[in-house]
């Protein structure tokens, strides 16, 4: 919130989501100035067809959703929340501030952001805390301080606190969020290739998105996340050869030289509907863009 020519222009670089840091790392004197913009830069954030989360202090949450739950924002990031009773609290500030601004109830998501070893290590109970989170992720910066770690490009320390993040919240049916080793610790600048591989390799490891510390990284991550068409041509022919086979009864049908049976079948299901959502989401931030762009 700092930077209010970014906060303007966010809406600019096709993200799936925008989060708007309150505070920053300025301390108070930062959060009481952007308080009173923050209604402003929801909608602006939101002009491309965003989603916009609102980063609050647990410390002073109350002040921080007051500020920031009005129309247009999908719900408020918790950094480091370490025991469900902090989770619980914010739920209850939502309830009540979410009647008083006319809010649908219900509406605003809790996106948890894991920064302490107590975090990672109460996972379950903090998913577990309210039926808001709906997304968690791992803020390996702040992990990697909370542990006195000193970030290194040939190790990565966090392969069970991701793993741990990736299993829970799967078996939970929220969404895990991260990226891969190095720059999960060591975020940086890099060509979109490499990002991309990198982000690639965070979804083979089961996260469904990244959080991106630049605008550089949006395309890269958008596109990794994204099953191709190639692939779901190749899922789509999974699909109809398994039918077929199913319809003359055979419980495993071969195609080229793998054998198709029904755990095949419904990863092809799943990533045909994965990439469904997805055409309908860039459908609706192009329609959103266009609509912000002929009025900018």
């Amino acid at each position: 919130m700092r930077d209010r020519d970014a906060v303007a222009g966010c809406w600019r670089h096709g993200a799936d989501a925008v989060a708007l840091d309150i505070g920053g790392d300025a301390g108070m004197a930062s959060r009481e100035m952007a308080l009173p913009l923050l209604r402003e830069s929801i909608a602006s954030a939101g002009r491309g067809g965003a989603e916009v989360f609102a980063i609050i202090d647990k410390a002073v949450a109350y002040a921080d959703i007051e500020s920031a739950a009005w129309p247009g924002l999908t719900g408020i990031m918790l950094p480091s929340p370490e025991i469900p009773e902090n989770v619980q609290d914010v739920a209850a500030v939502l309830d009540e501030v979410e009647r008083r601004h006319g809010l649908a109830r219900g509406s605003l998501q809790v996106f948890l952001l894991l920064g302490t070893a107590s975090d990672v290590w109460r996972v379950r109970e903090l998913i577990a805390a309210s039926a808001r989170v709906t997304s968690v992720g791992l803020d390996a910066t702040s992990l990697r301080r909370d542990l006195g770690i000193v970030p290194r490009e040939d190790f990565d320390p966090f392969l069970f606190a991701a793993g741990r993040l990736v299993i829970e919240c799967t078996a939970a049916r929220v969404q895990p969020v991260g990226i891969s080793h190095p720059l999960s610790v060591l975020p940086r600048l890099l060509p979109s290739a490499e990002l991309e591989r990198l982000a690639q390799r965070g979804r083979n490891t089961g996260f469904k998105g990244a959080i991106c510390p630049d605008p550089s990284w949006v395309e890269a991550c958008n596109r990794a996340f994204t099953p191709t068409v190639e692939q779901i041509e190749y899922y789509r022919e999974v699909r109809r050869v398994f039918a077929a086979g199913i319809a003359q009864d055979r419980a495993a049908v071969p195609l080229g030289q793998q054998m198709l049976d029904v755990p095949v079948d419904e990863r092809a299901k799943k990533q045909i509907a994965l990439w469904e959502r997805c055409q309908r989401r860039d459908a609706q931030k192009a329609s959103a863009m266009a609509t912000a762009t002929a009025t900018a």
